[in-house]
């Protein structure tokens, strides 16, 4: 089963022919040529590609036909824009973002059955489903992160100043009114809709860095709330 942007393929009665492939990211690495210099030299970006996720899938349009069944198939496909969460049942514990493209050729078998590959373009990240809750942290315990670098939405709550504390990283809050939220993906500081950028010093946003990361505070907060956005390739 496939979930694309918060509809199952059973809505449209899609069934997936078998097992998908368990495809991966190529990481960017940028390679130079020097004259008379043997092999190449490697500028690692540090970052990593969409790749194709494909899945077979065929449907059944019973009565209606397959053109009816086509046209239910592409509007669950591309009635949307943009990258959307995918998820499906061969790996439940994980999701990605994607978007689709197309174009939705489909086969079209006696009229009543339809066949197609359908591929998705993901982003590099296999977001694990768990890291989307937040954490409450105790005063000088750690989170630990057993994947990749992960750039958390973090809650601090509390009043006045403070310094908070995760692994390297020292995030300075002039002033809490109640809490503030800061947002490591975005590099934005804010409270509901208000923005609270000037309110923070913080030479970089916090970062969970692989392994044990601790977490401390000082001054007026009170305590910490980490989503940590784990996610693997």
């Amino acid at each position: 089963m496939i979930r694309w942007a918060g509809r199952s393929s059973d809505e449209v009665g899609i069934t997936v022919e078998h097992y998908p492939a368990l495809d991966g990211p190529l990481r960017r690495i940028e390679t130079i040529q020097v004259p008379g210099r043997n092999g190449d030299l490697l500028i690692d970006t540090g970052a990593y590609g969409n790749y194709e996720q494909e899945y077979d899938i065929y449907f059944s349009a019973g009565r209606d036909r397959a053109p009816a069944g086509a046209r239910a198939v592409r509007t669950w496909l591309q009635a949307t824009t943009g990258y959307q969460r995918l998820e499906d049942s061969y790996d439940p514990e994980f999701y990605r973002m994607a978007y689709y493209e197309g174009p939705v050729e489909i086969e079209n078998i006696m009229n009543r059955f339809g066949r197609a590959t359908i591929s998705f373009s993901c982003k590099p990240q296999r977001w694990r489903k768990d890291g989307e809750y937040p954490i409450t942290c105790a005063w000088g315990g750690s989170i630990y992160n057993s994947g990749f670098p992960a750039l958390p939405l973090i809650r601090v709550n509390g009043t006045g100043a403070g310094n908070l504390y995760i692994g390297k990283y020292t995030v300075a809050v002039k002033s809490i009114d109640d809490y503030v939220m800061l947002d490591s993906d975005t590099q934005n500081a804010y409270k509901g809709t208000i923005n609270k950028n000037s309110t923070i010093s913080a030479p970089e946003f916090p970062v969970l860095e692989p392994g044990e990361n601790g977490i401390n505070w000082s001054g007026g907060i009170t305590s910490v709330e980490i989503t940590p956005r784990w996610w693997t390739v």
